[in-house]
């Protein structure tokens, strides 16, 4: 499977208010947001705007340039929760374009200002308090239950974080919530990997009949139906795959990993986008938007693909249990839930396809926590299949 990569400009902007938003402009291939918590010790200030070229040969930049905030530049104003009026600073870098290089108005997509405030309004309403601050330890993600005084006050709440991965696969655009984030993986992690199988069958360097016996070693509490049962029961690859996914079989997916070595299963994910050395190593394995994205574009790649085995996975995927992404056009997703880890990511097969992954440490046992992902997921397949949002967003510059 060739790794999804990134190429073309994008343009970032981050703002240093109550949350930062980082929104893209547009090119003909990648364009890149990114949202996130600024640490309590950051200068305040306003937003910083860093349009950056990236190649799949070359991601060098050149020296900043100061600019104009009201240059023209295509850019959203972040929603902050303060009241207080916010600073504008930019700087610019880019690469060099030759002079014979044609310059094409390019078509992309943005999602305006009003999705950003409705967004927030939904944090606020859930009481989304986006208190983690990565650069400490512990860093909110995973948080101690709220603390109460002895007559039953709250003295300090409970932290309740959200992380959110966007991909629209026409541009490219892609929107990354409160990035810095790592929550434990949970189930979330058989995605790629039963993906990675499903690709080994579809190159034949499996064979799908394969049979795997249930051993000591393979066992694995929580969900699933194997555990249930002794030592000795058998089954095919496919099987443990339909099992993994549909069930969240722990064993399953424990027994699968006799086909791949996590050697080979971490170069598979590096080479599809993941870097963060927490979120690639075999134990307390962590995810955040980053190696969440390339989970989802891992399973939007091989579902678009020609593998005999794409109806299959298809199947098993519109199935699985504990529904929280949600949609009204055709969607495949798979949910990871344990301590402090309530996510779920998925690839969504509506006229302008897209990716989308919440990450949070929500218990998951309240009926709210349910709504907080309907309301997210109805939000973003509005403003995704809005015409209005996609557009040229850059004309020829004048010399």
């Amino acid at each position: 499977m060739k790794p999804f990569l990134k190429s073309g400009t994008y343009l970032k902007v981050i703002a240093a208010a109550a949350s930062l938003f980082v929104l893209t402009g547009c090119s003909s291939t990648n364009t890149r947001i990114e949202i996130g918590t600024m640490p309590p010790d950051s200068p305040d200030g306003g937003v910083s705007i860093h349009t950056v070229a990236t190649t799949p040969e070359n991601t060098d930049t050149l020296p900043a340039v100061q600019t104009d905030a009201a240059s023209g530049q295509p850019q959203s104003e972040p929603v902050s929760s303060s009241t207080e009026p916010v600073t504008v600073q930019t700087e610019t870098s880019g690469t060099v374009s030759s002079a014979e290089e044609a310059f094409e108005p390019q078509t992309g997509f943005l999602l305006p200002e009003e999705f950003f405030v409705r967004l927030e309004e939904i944090f606020e309403r859930y009481q989304i308090n986006q208190n983690c601050d990565p650069t400490k330890s512990p860093c909110g993600c995973t948080p101690e239950y709220e603390q109460v005084d002895e007559d039953g006050n709250v003295v300090i709440p409970r932290d309740r974080v959200v992380s959110i991965y966007f991909l629209d696969a026409d541009s490219g655009y892609e929107l990354e919530i409160n990035s810095g984030v790592h929550f434990p993986i949970a189930s979330t992690v058989k995605i790629p990997f039963c993906t990675l199988i499903y690709q080994k069958l579809t190159d034949e360097l499996i064979d799908p009949d394969t049979i795997l016996t249930y051993e000591k070693r393979h066992y694995f509490g929580g969900t699933g139906v194997i555990v249930k049962g002794d030592y000795g029961q058998q089954f095919t690859v496919t099987e443990l795959l339909k099992l993994a996914i549909t069930e969240s079989d722990n064993v399953a997916y424990e027994m699968l990993k006799d086909l791949v070595s996590w050697e080979e299963f971490g170069e598979f994910l590096a080479a599809n986008g993941c870097t963060h050395p927490e979120d690639l190593r075999s134990r307390q394995q962590k995810i955040c938007t980053e190696s969440a994205g390339a989970y989802g574009r891992i399973l939007m790649d091989f579902l678009t693909g020609d593998s005999p085995y794409v109806e299959d996975f298809k199947a098993d995927l519109k199935i699985t249990k504990n529904k929280m992404i949600k949609s009204h056009y055709p969607f495949y997703r798979k949910y990871g839930w344990t301590q402090f880890a309530f996510h779920d990511i998925a690839y969504v097969d509506a006229p302008h396809p897209y990716v989308l992954a919440i990450l949070t440490n929500l218990e998951g046992e309240d009926n709210s926590d349910y709504e907080l992902y309907k309301e997210i997921s109805y939000l973003f397949e509005e403003y995704s299949q809005s015409d209005a949002n996609r557009e040229a967003m850059y004309e020829q510059p004048k010399n």
